[in-house]
């Protein structure tokens, strides 16, 4: 048995791979009720192929912009560069440009269609691990502070950025380091720009804004969500 601590796009992606080759999974996700949180991220060919291979390549569509071109802009807007990106890259994958939260509930709703009844379970976060031979035993515990323990063959820790499996793993590094720089992130709704399905950059690396659609336009209204990101 295969245990994931976490139930983010990387758990959900990997218990998905494991059911897929055959190999038994248990996933635990802290949170009781997951909900489709955060703004845009961009899934590259690559990725792209991957989660085509799992079947979800259609359901992308339903969720997300295909991506068609880069574009770059200095800070009073004078466009530098572009490129195409995607299927008109030349990649045999598109590009697209997602809402997080949406992704996640597509992964979601996918392992809870694909793997057997209670393979995905909620409600519990990762505390730590012991180490027991050729078996690990993942530690468990609810908002009610109830602790449960199961043990597996193997244990990945998918449990985010104060990851308590990592902390164990790792004592030394301490929590994480912030790199200086301060985002400001949203999404609005607007009249798509330049070619419809671009995505643009503009400024340079201490001052830059860079935005892109994830949602193909309302047929009626025309609008679509566009994501942005203005960091300092």
């Amino acid at each position: 048995m295969i245990l994931i601590a976490g139930g983010g796009i990387v758990g959900l992606t990997l218990a998905l791979s494991a059911h897929a080759l055959g190999l038994p999974v248990r996933l635990f996700e802290q949170v009781d009720k997951p909900s489709p949180l955060g703004v845009g991220i961009n899934l590259q060919p690559q990725a792209v192929r991957e989660l085509t291979e799992m079947g979800l390549g259609t359901a992308l569509d339903s969720i997300g912009a295909r991506i068609r071109e880069v574009a770059y802009f200095s800070k009073r807007g004078h466009r530098i560069w572009d490129e195409p990106r995607g299927t008109w890259a030349g990649y045999n994958w598109p590009q697209y440009s997602v809402h997080r939260g949406e992704f996640q509930m597509l992964l979601l709703r996918a392992a809870q269609t694909s793997l057997p009844e209670g393979s995905i379970v909620t409600g519990w976060r990762a505390t730590g691990y012991a180490q027991e031979g050729e078996s690990v035993t993942l530690h468990l515990e609810d908002r009610a502070g109830s602790t449960r323990s199961e043990t597996g063959s193997l244990l990945i820790g998918c449990d985010g950025i104060h990851s308590a499996i990592h902390a164990q793993m790792h004592p030394g590094d301490g929590p994480p380091v912030w790199g200086g720089a301060v985002l400001w992130r949203g999404t609005s709704r607007a009249v798509p720009y330049l070619g419809g399905a671009s995505m643009a950059m503009a400024g340079h690396e201490w001052q830059k804004f860079v935005t892109y659609p994830i949602t193909d336009p309302d047929p009626v209204t025309g609008e679509a969500i566009i994501n942005w990101i203005a960091e300092l």
